[in-house]
């Protein structure tokens, strides 16, 4: 989602896997980005002027929505390979991702500020190379989320509105947790892969955005306990966590006619798991559900409902 070199990071940080990236990368951009993010320093004093904060080119859809939320849309002037969220960035131009910048694209539109997700050592020296300002998206948890967007909205000259954002933002939450507080939490397995088969599956674990939403939705993350952030994990340690709510995020397959169905087929065939047996297996298709940005209060709704629907009657 730095100017100077980020701080050390911790041993858990520090084994962290990018190997997400063999993914299809429509349907876990998000996710890959998490994985293989490091948290940045705040931005060096001095590119908050105008001229900076006027023609910004954002990598990653966290970071785009954000400024969006601010109101600051019309200071884009290119986003990522994979931003699509909202409407209104549609005409900007892509330049690529933090894995395959084009780094020509970039320098010809002479922005003043680059905002990325993760770690690009190349994008580091094209910014330092030319006199780019650049800001490292701190969104790999729930208060990463907060302080991304209370910075930009500093950076932007928009804090009131940034405040705003953040406390809606801390509202919505504390309602969906409020809710769910004092019930029994079941196990909960979250998975992002390619729809077609059951392999190369990635889940979160202890520490990530979407573990800490699991737990605030009243469920129990089976991989909560792995190093990794967002592990790729065996369907025999699956089988062997026993899950009793199973909800796999395949952004980009809403359309795809039976879709439920093939999954459903797929897991029965893997043996004896509470979810499958109880028919819990749940399809989460948004473009937010694995981008930490303002609509957090959305997905973690979604989870809610489905990880206790006796308490949202109004789930499907």
């Amino acid at each position: 989602m730095d100017m100077v070199r980020p701080p050390q990071t911790s041993p858990r940080r520090q084994r962290k896997s990018c190997t997400a990236v063999v993914l299809l990368p429509v349907l876990v951009a998000a996710v890959v980005g998490l994985a293989c993010e490091r948290r940045g320093p705040k931005p060096t004093a001095g590119i908050h002027t105008p001229q900076t904060t006027s023609r910004i080119i954002a990598l990653a859809p966290s970071t785009v929505e954000i400024v969006c939320e601010l109101g600051a849309a019309e200071r884009l002037i290119a986003v990522g390979s994979y931003c699509d969220y909202p409407p209104a960035i549609a005409r900007l131009p892509r330049i690529g991702g933090i894995r395959d910048p084009d780094l020509e694209a970039i320098l010809a539109l002479r922005p003043g500020l680059l905002m990325l997700r993760g770690r690009s050592d190349i994008l580091n020296k094209l910014c330092h190379d030319n006199g780019i300002a650049i800001y490292h998206d701190p969104t790999e948890t729930l208060a990463g989320l907060e302080r991304a967007v209370l910075e930009i909205g500093e950076l932007l000259h928009l804090p009131q509105r940034a405040a705003q954002i953040v406390a809606r933002m801390q509202a919505e939450l504390a309602a969906v947790r409020r809710a769910v507080e004092h019930r029994p939490r079941p196990r909960v397995l979250f998975t992002t892969r390619s729809p077609d088969r059951l392999v190369n599956i990635y889940t979160a674990s202890k520490g990530s955005y979407l573990d800490e939403l699991i737990t605030l939705a009243g469920g129990e993350n089976i991989f909560g306990d792995q190093d990794t952030d967002y592990p790729l994990v065996s369907m025999e340690s699956i089988v062997a966590r026993q899950p009793e709510v199973i909800i796999e995020s395949l952004f980009g397959a809403a359309d795809k006619p039976g879709l439920h169905e093939a999954i459903v087929a797929q897991w029965r065939r893997v043996g004896p798991v509470p979810a499958v047996e109880s028919g819990r297996i749940h399809i989460l298709t948004a473009d937010y559900a694995t981008v930490p940005s303002p609509r957090v209060g959305l997905m973690a709704k979604d989870l809610a409902r489905i990880i206790h629907p006796e308490v949202f009657v109004d789930h499907e």
